[in-house]
């Protein structure tokens, strides 16, 4: 019959809701919730209306779990699941390299929790820096251990110094090396302010226009139409703080799941592209500052 458990060792007959239940110890409602928002659609529905499952909604449903673990929300989750070049096996790989980072940085917090219990039963004697190893964010860190890059493995790092989980959502600030902040954009409920580390900049602020160089920095209020970029063929570095952080954290995760081939403004379309920017909370107004492009971007 179609379907059958080729990979599984378990029995060849589709699962029912109760069986997917107790597998994945997701429950029967939640089942039923993700099916009702088109997120995870059984294999079919007999006429008594029992939904079976087979084995290509089980690894579906394995990708939803290790993106809820990895902190994406259920409709961020369905954006990138029903993506026409999504394949499983690359994101498992892309779960497995965030998952070693956390892990790593989990461990390091595991020594120091370690050694200060040695230090204050007196076993030995910790340095004041070695107090905080695993809290601070060294020089090229990134405070979640992910190393981002927007535009494929090769593009531009971007690395979260303070996320929204430090800060109760207050802030979130990111180092970036980069040729431009994107196409012109507005945000709905988030303000903005830069601050130039190397390099200079062009920013244009609805009507107005500023130049910025290394030890300058810029305000940019909510809903202002805005976009930036380099004035040299060399990227540049800024410190980018957004408050209160809302989700751009995911927004910036989600991009750097696109390798750049096609780019995301391709792979999505110019309507997906509106609803990702609006699923975050922008609005998206423009193309890029020097855009030349053969394919329009939406204004």
């Amino acid at each position: 019959m179609p379907g059958q458990w080729s990979s599984f060792t378990e029995p060849l007959m589709p699962y029912t809701v109760k069986q997917v239940a107790a597998l994945s110890h997701v429950s029967i409602r939640t089942l039923h919730f993700y099916h009702e928002i088109g997120l995870l659609h059984p294999a079919h529905i007999a006429p008594n209306g029992y939904r079976f499952y087979e084995e290509p909604q089980l690894l579906t449903l394995q990708q939803i779990l290790f993106y809820r673990e990895l902190g994406f929300e259920l409709r961020q989750i369905k954006q990138i699941l029903s993506r026409p070049r999504f394949r499983k096996a690359p994101a498992l790989r892309s779960h497995r390299k965030t998952l070693e980072k956390k892990l790593a940085h989990t461990r390091q917090l595991l020594d120091t929790l370690d050694k200060t219990l040695s230090h204050l039963k007196g076993k030995m004697k910790m340095k004041p820096n070695e107090l905080f190893t695993g809290f601070t964010v060294p020089p090229g860190g990134d405070r979640t251990g992910e190393h981002l890059k927007l535009g494929g493995p090769a593009g531009e790092p971007i690395d979260c110094k303070l996320s929204a989980k430090d800060t109760h959502n207050a802030l979130a600030i990111f180092e970036s090396t980069c040729h431009a902040g994107g196409p012109k954009h507005a945000h709905h409920h988030q303000d903005e302010w830069l601050y130039i580390i190397d390099g200079e900049f062009e920013f244009h602020l609805d009507t107005q226009k500023f130049r910025l160089r290394p030890g300058q920095s810029i305000f940019i209020p909510r809903k202002i139409p805005h976009v930036w970029a380099s004035t040299t063929p060399s990227p540049g570095k800024v410190l980018n703080i957004y408050h209160p952080a809302d989700s751009i954290e995911d927004f910036f995760r989600q991009i750097a799941t696109y390798d750049g081939n096609p780019p995301i403004h391709l792979a999505l379309g110019l309507k997906g592209l509106h609803d990702f920017f609006h699923s975050h909370g922008m609005d998206l107004l423009g193309p890029p500052i020097g855009w030349n492009d053969q394919t329009p971007m939406p204004t």
